[in-house]
């Protein structure tokens, strides 16, 4: 006859760490209880406008998390992306707009989704460093943007961030070509240039590019190299500095 008791006591108990544990699953302190996921949205809406966006995104991340099959989840799991972008959040908004893409591929809203993940990116990027994979990842979302979605209002300025992006990949390419060069390594220096002028041509790297793979050829007796890469030069950048400087060495 015990044994019901004891049931019911686990009953209880599993009913009040259920509780428990859902109070903490919220992201902000406001209360839940007896809202709707329109009154909660409106809250989220209302820090936002007030550029509380930390608070925003977690009113925001609410709805996610109580309120999963209403009309505003979707919506909020953008939203909370946004005040995470705005409030400096790359990461978080970036796990966001994952989420987002993973369960909502058909939304009218991958256009805006797809891009806000590329710019959250692009704002992680730094300039020229030791690594320039992300700025490599940042330009794959760009570029599968606008191959997606071609007409997309997000298109041009997307294909700007690109340009920044190309500039600061080449110039990672220069540097480690110009250690390479330095350090008597000239096929492995010629192996980075090269890439330069084939992958990112119209970056202010290239002239520069020019110039080292002369260089190198002609101090590797390849004159004949030397004097095409030269020409190319020359032919590109007739009032460029380093055509300027090539000149002033012959």
């Amino acid at each position: 006859m015990a044994q019901p008791e004891l049931n019911s006591n686990r009953g209880r108990y599993f009913a009040f760490c259920l509780a428990f544990f859902l109070s903490g699953c919220g992201d902000s302190k406001l209360p839940i209880e007896g809202k709707t996921a329109e009154v909660v949205y409106l809250e989220a809406e209302e820090l936002m406008r007030n550029d509380d966006f930390e608070d925003a995104a977690k009113r925001f991340k609410d709805i996610e998390t109580y309120f999963p099959y209403s009309e505003k989840a979707g919506t909020a799991q953008i939203m909370s992306a946004y005040c995470n972008f705005k409030n400096g959040s790359y990461v978080d908004a970036i796990r966001e707009l994952d989420v987002f893409l993973r369960y909502h591929p058909s939304s009218e809203l991958v256009p805006y989704a797809m891009y806000l993940k590329a710019v959250s990116k692009y704002m992680t990027v730094s300039t020229v460093g030791r690594d320039s994979a992300q700025a490599k990842d940042a330009r794959k979302s760009f570029v599968e943007l606008i191959n997606r979605f071609p007409t997309c209002k997000y298109v041009e300025d997307s294909q700007k961030k690109i340009v920044v992006l190309d500039d600061i990949i080449a110039a990672h390419e220069m540097m480690i070509g110009r250690f390479y060069q330095q350090n008597k390594s000239s096929l492995a220096a010629l192996g980075r240039y090269n890439y330069v002028v084939n992958k990112f041509p119209n970056t202010k790297s290239a002239e520069e590019a020019f110039y080292r793979i002369a260089e190198c050829c002609a101090n590797e007796g390849l004159q004949e190299e030397a004097d095409s890469a030269a020409a190319v030069l020359k032919a590109r950048f007739p009032n460029g500095i380093w055509t300027k400087k090539w000149n002033k060495s012959k």
